[in-house]
């Protein structure tokens, strides 16, 4: 009577001891996925990416826009009351924009001086030249254009039309240095030559940074005659700037600008120098 409990409990024993296949109760949605454990499942599925600081967190959309458009407004303001009466204004404004296949650039400045209540400067000079960039070629295409307005000369309104080609020589972190040439013509509108005069033009732009607060800049232009090199005109200008201010872009620039004709006309000097110290701020 007591050998049947022992042997049926050594039986259950080695029954519960048998391997048993888990089955997964059945479903209202179909067969139950397979829900049995795999130990190499950690290690065969990649981790998701941890976001790492400075990487692509944000969509391309949310990006900010690359800076397309960058330049500068500068003023001058200097004067006298009393035994002397003098009045000195300089206003300027430059701006580039520069985008993958194309450079624009534009510059404006006016100039007024007023002594013993007699002007004795009014001029105003507007500059433009868009240029072709080709990709991987320091080769460039341009057309430029510039308007000059002087009180004081024979003439109101000088207009120049050009196109040529240019070469840039250095492009990197410090400096920019590029060479152009070209041909185009020239016209004195209410002067006693009103008419267009073809001329060819030769020219540099130069930009050299010293330090984080200070460079330098310069520009030349050439324009003879093409039936007559001996008649030509040059249009330079240099100036060193101090910024004052990085976080607001604000600058102090010394410089000075050049224009010269071999035919000024009679009564009128060949060269006009002007020297200048304005306080700039960059956009």
């Amino acid at each position: 009577m007591m050998r049947c409990p022992r042997f049926m409990l050594l039986a259950g024993l080695f029954w519960f001891s048998l391997p048993v296949q888990a089955q997964a109760p059945p479903s209202i949605f179909g067969a139950a996925p397979d829900q049995s454990f795999k130990s190499d499942a950690i290690f065969s599925a990649p981790a998701a990416p941890l976001p790492v600081l400075g990487g692509d967190l944000f969509p391309e959309e949310a990006k900010p826009a690359k800076k397309i458009w960058k330049g500068s407004v500068e003023a001058g303001l200097n004067g006298a009351s009393g035994n002397t009466d003098l009045f000195n204004l300089r206003l300027g404004l430059n701006a580039d924009r520069n985008v993958e296949r194309n450079l624009f650039h534009t510059d404006f400045l006016y100039t007024l001086g007023n002594q013993q209540n007699k002007t004795i400067q009014n001029v105003a000079i507007l500059n433009a030249r868009d240029e072709i960039l080709f990709a991987g070629s320091p080769w460039t295409l341009f057309g430029s254009t510039n308007i000059e307005y002087d009180e004081l000369r024979s003439y109101r309104f000088r207009i120049g039309i050009y196109a040529g080609a240019g070469y840039i020589v250095v492009n990197d972190d410090i400096t920019l240095f590029k060479l152009r040439a070209g041909a185009g013509a020239v016209r004195e509108i209410g002067g006693p030559a009103d008419r267009w005069v073809p001329e060819m033009v030769f020219g540099y732009d130069l930009k050299h940074r010293f330090s984080d607060r200070q460079s330098i800049v310069s520009t030349l232009d050439y324009y003879p005659r093409i039936d007559n090199f001996a008649q030509f005109r040059v249009r330079a200008r240099a100036a060193y700037e101090i910024i004052v201010d990085p976080v607001t872009g604000t600058a102090i620039r010394l410089g000075m600008q050049s224009r010269y004709d071999s035919d000024p006309g009679p009564g009128f000097k060949r060269n006009d120098l002007n020297y200048f110290a304005t306080l700039a701020r960059s956009f």
